[in-house]
């Protein structure tokens, strides 16, 4: 026995350092039974153990790990990281600060992007591994996480914990949305032989579809060398040749758009109702044709008493239910223009009292095309 134990005296004599490898030492290097070196609080866990790999001599000091700071709190913060844990035989270990991994609240962007505590103060940290590397908010929802990389992620000792917060993109990084139809009116679709102008002496003794045909040219809704089909006939009515106008058009080509009067000629007989009835039906065969759009330009006010009754009169009771045929239609959809409102006071507009003169056909024709343009009508 005596033998043995002078041998053990060499031994330590021999390396001194060897009870504070087996147990542990304090800053002094006296053996240190309780690892005070390397503890970190219990529950910041961001750097496990500043001192676990050892400096020098150190050793393995057994508070190298921190009880249980490999669980983050649910805001992610994962705490101070400690005290560095005086690095056995290494001088101060400094405080390994920058543990902080995800300060955000559960589900948000983890702000805790690097952990500083990789390195200590003293010679060489080995930074162990990061326990706190584990944040509840890693995955960010709203576009890129603050977080790119858990604590202790660029620790310059050791393996850094995996952080499931670790550069997460969010889910909510890219926004969606397409682009819709801005609704606008586009030009130069339109062939002349889509369009057909019907009604009656109004418009074929004028110049309106010349000048509707102009503006178009003009607007490059219509090339130079085209014109719309123009099949409008002095004493048509409406419960006559009217609608015979539009199927001759239609039976030769694809009508999309109508411009159209009519009724005048039917109030002249005072045949007012067989006006509406014939409308209700030519409308009804332009849906089923796959008419898109109507204009109706119904008439200015007869000027001169010679056409005050009937013609004026039965113009007058028409009117109204005209519109509302026009207006209520969806297939074809229909537009309506009251001439009246551009001819009220203008006698030169009219040399009989009914028909335009050259300066009421261009007005006409201007307010037309106006109301082409506002509705998309063979643009």
């Amino acid at each position: 026995m005596s033998r043995i134990k002078l041998q053990l005296r060499y031994v330590v004599a021999a390396f001194p350092a060897l009870p504070c490898m087996m147990i542990g030492c304090g800053d002094s290097g006296t053996p240190d039974p309780g690892g005070q070196g390397g503890s970190s609080a219990a529950g910041t866990g961001a750097i496990a153990g500043a001192a676990a790999g050892v400096a020098g001599n150190a050793g393995t000091a057994s508070g190298g790990t921190s009880g249980t700071g490999g669980a983050m709190s649910a805001g992610g913060s994962s705490g101070s990281g400690g005290s560095g844990g005086g690095i056995a035989g290494g001088g101060s270990a400094g405080a390994a600060t920058g543990g902080t991994a995800g300060t955000s609240p559960a589900g948000g962007a983890s702000s805790g992007g690097t952990s500083a505590g990789g390195t200590s103060a003293g010679d060489t940290s080995s930074g162990g591994t990061s326990a706190g590397g584990t944040s509840s908010g890693g995955a960010s929802s709203g576009g890129t996480s603050a977080g790119g990389m858990s604590a202790g992620g660029t620790s310059s000792g050791g393996a850094s914990g995996a952080g499931m917060g670790g550069a997460s993109s969010g889910s909510g990084g890219q926004s969606g949305g397409s682009a819709g139809s801005t609704g606008e009116c586009v030009t130069g679709q339109t062939a002349g032989d889509e369009v057909v102008v019907i009604g009656d002496s109004f418009i074929e003794l004028s110049n309106i579809t010349q000048t509707i045909e102009s503006h178009a040219k003009d607007a490059g809704s219509l090339e130079q060398n085209d014109g719309y089909i123009d099949n409008s006939t002095s004493g048509s009515t409406l419960s006559g040749g009217i609608p015979g106008q539009y199927e001759q058009a239609a039976n030769a080509n694809t009508i999309r758009f109508v411009l159209m009067n009519g009724g005048g000629n039917d109030c002249i007989a005072d045949n007012g109702d067989a006006a509406l009835a014939a409308a209700e039906d030519l409308f009804a065969s332009m849906g089923e044709k796959d008419v898109e759009k109507v204009l109706y330009f119904f008439y200015p006010d007869p000027v001169g008493s010679q056409w005050q009754s009937p013609l004026k009169a039965c113009l007058d009771t028409i009117r109204p239910t005209m519109k509302a045929m026009c207006d209520g239609l969806t297939k074809p959809k229909c537009y309506w223009l009251d001439q009246r409102e551009f001819w009220d006071g203008h006698p030169e507009y009219t040399g009989d009292g009914i028909h335009p003169t050259d300066a009421g056909g261009t007005a006409s024709g201007d307010a037309i095309w106006e109301a082409m343009v506002e509705h998309c009508i063979a643009q």
